[in-house]
């Protein structure tokens, strides 16, 4: 590359700090800025607007404005990833004036390539609506079960990318239990549901916050399970066994799944979905082990920043 210390830049210096060579072909390498800021691949790519860096003709002149679009695309990135005491202050090039070598620029090309996980904010929570799922049956000696799922779905395949990849994240939250009949069969739901497993935040690429709750018998609390790592068969992020005297067989989980690969850019799905499942084991006495529990909950979506990005996840549906 011949943009060096001493050295102009020349159109294949830009193109390869803007796009890595070739418009509209996104590659990872050499380090460019249209992998990061436009739409890239997988687990990088912002989705924001790189016309501003539109390559130049290899007998060309690198223009200022072309100049100024790069720089503006890099500290997008930079303040983005690290704060705006990391956006760059390269003096600002006039039309006409001499593009002349910038260390800090090719620094700046590799550190928003490695730190594209990175972010420093995040932008606005909208709170879910409450769903209130009721299971009730009858004084029973009978093995129950109580599944249910919620869905967050994404407008399209790199819009999920994008929202993830951008620093969004889940939030499922318990907000309250109800014990409807009173029995101790219900109470040790209501415990398990609310007291032992309560919420799960921080739902984001990779990690999720595992359990809020405290108590009973933790069998599995896998907090390394998000967007990306998520298959299209549930994998259990919480489960955990009651530990209340003669319902030591009960147990509740909580799961997470996506629709798999769905568009071309190595996504991990559109929809990713929740499961709950409470369990209670076969009881000896019929007259007190009825069930009537109501479970309120929402799921609040914590949407990327946009002090430096502009928002190209769209919105977010919960069902």
């Amino acid at each position: 590359m011949a943009y060096a210390s001493g050295g102009l830049i020349t159109a294949s210096d830009y193109n390869s700090l803007s796009w890595g060579g070739t418009q509209g072909t996104y590659t990872a390498s050499p380090v460019n800025l249209a992998y990061v800021l436009g739409v890239g691949n997988g687990q990088i790519g912002y989705g924001q607007t790189v016309s501003a860096i539109n390559t130049v003709a290899a007998a060309a002149t690198v223009t200022a404005v072309q100049w100024s679009g790069l720089l503006s695309g890099i500290n997008a990135c930079l303040g983005h990833q690290s704060g705006a005491g990391a956006v760059l202050t390269v003096p600002t090039i006039t039309a006409g004036g001499t593009i002349t070598y910038s260390a800090a620029m090719n620094t700046a090309a590799t550190t928003i390539n490695t730190n594209n996980a990175l972010y420093t904010a995040q932008g606005t929570t909208t709170t879910g609506t409450v769903f209130s799922p009721n299971f009730t049956v009858a004084a029973t000696t009978l093995a129950q079960t109580w599944t249910f799922s919620r869905t967050i779905t994404f407008a399209s395949a790199d819009q999920a990318r994008y929202f993830i990849n951008a620093g969004g994240q889940l939030n499922f939250v318990t907000t309250t239990v109800t014990n409807g009949d009173a029995t101790t069969r219900s109470a040790d739901w209501v415990t398990l549901i609310g007291t032992n497993l309560g919420s799960i935040s921080g739902i984001k690429g990779l990690t999720n916050g595992g359990r809020s709750g405290t108590g009973g018998t933790l069998n599995t609390n896998n907090t390394a399970l998000g967007y990306w790592n998520s298959t299209t068969t549930a994998q259990t992020i919480v489960q955990v066994t009651s530990t209340t005297a003669s319902y030591t067989g009960d147990y509740i989980i909580a799961s997470i799944k996506t629709n798999g690969l769905i568009g071309t850019h190595a996504d991990n799905g559109t929809v990713i979905t929740l499961t709950f499942t409470v369990y209670s084991a076969a009881k000896a006495l019929a007259f007190n082990e009825s069930i009537n529990v109501t479970w309120n909950h929402r799921i609040d979506v914590v949407y990327p920043e946009t002090t430096y990005l502009g928002n190209s996840w769209g919105a977010v549906t919960i069902a």
